[in-house]
């Protein structure tokens, strides 16, 4: 078994190795075709290098406040201890703010992005952006969003005049006038660069959405890593200022928004506050001029000792109860807002009763926040947002549950008070009517006025917040653009461009060879039959058809060869006869047969060359001889010898061509008397060499094949088809032919073939010189 697969194992790489070589070979042939698809592979990069607009990487980076990780900066921790900020931040919110379409929406109109201005030269056209000669504002625009991009090519004529062309439609105007457009009401004017007479100028109005769409893509927002809260902000845009100025924007308009939403919850506490304070002033007023009048009208200006003493005991009762009253007067306040507030920020810093409870107003506000930042970017409907809500449904039950269960504990003090002040109460009941009324009324006016104190405090307090409001970053590097372009890489272009102006033509080339259905190699032969192949004789790449002109050649020593593995067949004895045949006409089958008989004759054997091919006979125009031959004799009295003639006029080898073309050359072949002339032909010659019609085409070789010795097949290079050896397959399994061997002609040179045949030759021309003047001479 491992025997088995080390052979697969060896016969795949040989197949890999051919495969290369054959591949190779084919380049080394065809190598004009690979310089010239190489050279205008790199000429359409170079004019594409040059005409393609570079794109640029502008970067940037910020600081984000992440309360998780502690990244606090200025006077955001100061606040935090005194109580005074409640918003919570983290990197991946603020990630999710920058890439959100609400941002670059108010990026792509304060920077008018949706108006792109260009230039039109002889070969390329450039986008002008702050270059440009003009500026198109857009007044009143029609359904800009929804419209389709359009482009509008400006004219400029006389006395500050010019004319928009749009399709077939042309558009006057005048330099700071509005006019109206397709897309809406707009004006034009000049700035202070100046125009190029050689140029053509474009105006082209973008689709807003699709653009928004467009720089959300190109933009990248990513955290450096997890350890750190700073992020990174790229974008790739053609034009550098461009690009920062955009980038710039988006910094500038987030800044803006997470400020704004600060004071937004500056502004709700503020607000309850002023309401509250208004009310409680009034009230308070009301109080002070309550006692001046009462005290006014009852003439009354001090009190005894005693009755001081029980106002000092009393006033202690009254103050707690005050501060009982204020904090229950906050906590109903606290109970009203939640109830009927159900999406605001609760102000947290006024309750301060229970240090457990404001824990729990600062995750509320955390994700009242959470659900009106996650509204920029996602829909009301989406899973995360429903979530967010019922979470905030359940924490305002618990905070109202909070709120009636400190309200119960205010109620129980307040009693517990009251128990005491009773007391008093029976102690003055002794003081007269007049001064007990004073004290109830004063006793009225100490709460308004501690509650209006306490409120006094907590809008400083909010206001010195909402003044020293920070934004949740703060810029590390500026936007700025990279030195060189990142788009298009000129080495990757130039490399990819030399390697696709090489591999195409080879990939070509290659299939070329996996789609030939033709012999291309000995491999192809060896890999589908099991059969020997006795010669490759190689392509002659003179004008003459035959080789024997040349001595020297490697195509002889490839005869000597096909001559010698003959004799060592055991085919070396007197009167044998060689059959030739092939698949089909044009393989070269007489040209192996008379270079056979040469090269047979050199060694002094008796050799006759029997054209038996009657059915497209060449062999009398080929070697300039008489017509009359075999098919002749067949339907004469005379004898065969009668028609013999010499191939050469030195009497090399003999020759008795085909004759005249008959009407049933199948039957002639057939009867008795060619076995017989056969035999008595074996008598006078060492060797008969068969030259019979092709057998892939008719039966005629069938016929001969019990008189031959020798079959030889003859397999041409780039002619024969590879389903033609089932043929040859099909011959051997049935034993159609005796001796059946295989020659392989016309090879042309392959990495496969080298021989050193001219080793071998003589540098003295001898008889294969005068083949060549007798054979083929005219």
């Amino acid at each position: 078994m491992q025997v088995n697969r080390l052979d697969i194992d060896t016969n795949s790489n040989s197949d890999n190795l051919r495969n290369a070589m054959l591949l190779l070979h084919s380049a080394r042939n065809h190598w004009r075709w690979i310089a010239f698809s190489l050279v205008l592979s790199l000429a359409i990069a170079f004019i594409y290098l040059r005409y393609i607009t570079p794109q640029y990487l502008i970067t940037a980076s910020i600081l984000v406040r992440d309360d998780a990780k502690g990244s606090e900066f200025g006077d955001t921790a100061f606040l935090e201890s005194m109580g005074l900020s409640s918003v919570k931040s983290s990197v991946d919110n603020e990630v999710e703010i920058l890439k959100s379409r609400t941002l670059m929406e108010s990026v792509v109109e304060d920077l008018q992005l949706n108006v792109r201005y260009f230039s039109t030269g002889r070969l390329k056209t450039t986008e002008l952006y702050d270059k440009s000669p003009f500026k198109l504002t857009l007044i009143h625009p029609t359904n800009s969003r929804n419209a389709k991009s359009a482009t509008y090519f400006l004219t400029i004529g006389k006395k500050n005049h010019f004319e928009l062309h749009y399709t077939a439609q042309t558009y006057k105007g005048t330099f700071g006038t509005a006019i109206t457009i397709p897309d809406g009401q707009v004006t034009l004017e000049r700035t202070s660069n100046i125009f190029n007479p050689d140029d053509q100028y474009a105006i082209e109005i973008q689709d807003q959405e699709q653009l928004v769409d467009q720089y959300r893509k190109a933009l990248t927002v990513s955290p450096t890593n997890k350890l750190v809260s700073t992020v990174n902000l790229s974008l790739n845009e053609m034009l550098p200022k461009k690009g920062e100025a955009i980038l710039e924007r988006l910094l500038i308009n987030y800044f803006k928004t997470s400020i704004e939403e600060k004071n937004r919850i500056a502004d709700s506490t503020l607000a309850f506050i002023n309401k509250n304070l208004h009310e409680v002033s009034i009230e308070l007023a009301d109080s002070e001029r309550a006692i001046e009048i009462f005290q006014t009208s009852h003439h009354i200006t001090d009190f005894s000792e005693d009755i001081r003493q029980l106002l000092t005991q009393s006033g202690d009762y009254q103050r707690e109860e005050n501060k009982y009253n204020v904090q229950s007067q906050i906590v109903n306040a606290l109970l009203h807002f939640l109830r009927t507030n159900p999406k605001h920020i609760v102000p947290a810093q006024l309750f301060v009763q229970d240090p457990g409870f404001l824990p729990l107003i600062e995750k509320y506000n955390e994700l009242q926040l959470a659900v009106t930042k996650g509204l920029i970017t996602i829909n009301k409907s989406h899973p995360d947002i429903r979530s967010q809500h019922a979470q905030l449904d359940h924490l305002r039950k618990d905070l109202i549950a909070n709120i009636i269960s400190q309200h119960n504990d205010l109620q129980v003090g307040l009693t517990s008070i009251a128990n005491y002040k009773a007391k008093v109460s029976r102690k003055l009941d002794q003081i007269p009517a007049t001064e007990r009324k004073l004290l109830e009324v004063k006793r009225q006016q100490q709460i308004k006025q501690e509650l209006y104190i306490l409120l006094l405090k907590k809008r400083v307090e909010t206001s010195i917040s909402k003044s020293s409001t920070l934004a949740n970053a703060r810029i590390i590097d500026k936007p700025k653009s990279g030195a060189n372009p990142v788009k298009p890489n000129r080495q990757l272009v130039i490399l990819m461009s030399g390697f696709i102006g090489i591999a195409f033509p080879l990939a070509v080339v290659h299939l070329k060879n996996i789609l030939n259905t033709r012999i291309t190699d000995i491999s192809d032969i060896t890999t589908q039959l099991n059969l020997n192949v006795l010669a490759e004789i190689s392509h002659e790449h003179g004008p003459e058809k035959s080789i024997l002109f040349n001595a020297q050649s490697q195509v002889a020593e490839q005869f000597r060869v096909l001559r010698t593995n003959i004799q060592f067949l055991g085919i070396a004895k007197q009167n044998q006869v060689i059959l030739l045949t092939s698949s089909m006409s044009g393989e070269g089958k007489s040209f192996i047969a008379v270079n056979l008989c040469g090269s047979l004759a050199l060694t002094g054997k008796s050799v006759l060359l029997l054209e038996l091919d009657l059915r497209r006979p060449r062999m009398a125009k080929e070697l300039a001889l008489q017509e009359e031959g075999f098919t002749n004799w067949l339907s004469s009295d005379r004898d065969l010898q009668a028609f013999t003639q010499k191939a050469l006029s030195n009497n090399t080898f003999d020759v008795i061509t085909a004759g005249h073309i008959p009407p049933n050359p199948s039957e002639l072949l057939a009867l008795p008397k060619v076995n017989e002339v056969i035999q008595t032909l074996k008598v006078k010659y060492d060797f008969i060499i068969l030259d019979t019609p092709p057998i892939g085409l008719v039966t005629d070789a069938r016929l001969l094949s019990h008189i031959a010795n020798l079959s030889l097949y003859i397999v041409r290079q780039g002619l024969t088809y590879k389903n033609q050896l089932g043929i040859i397959r099909e011959i051997q399994n049935q034993n159609q032919l005796r001796g059946l061997h295989l020659i392989l002609n016309d090879i042309r040179e392959t990495p496969g073939y080298n021989y050193g045949y001219g080793y071998y030759a003589s540098k003295k021309p001898y008889f294969f010189t005068d083949l060549k003047r007798n054979l083929f001479k005219s």
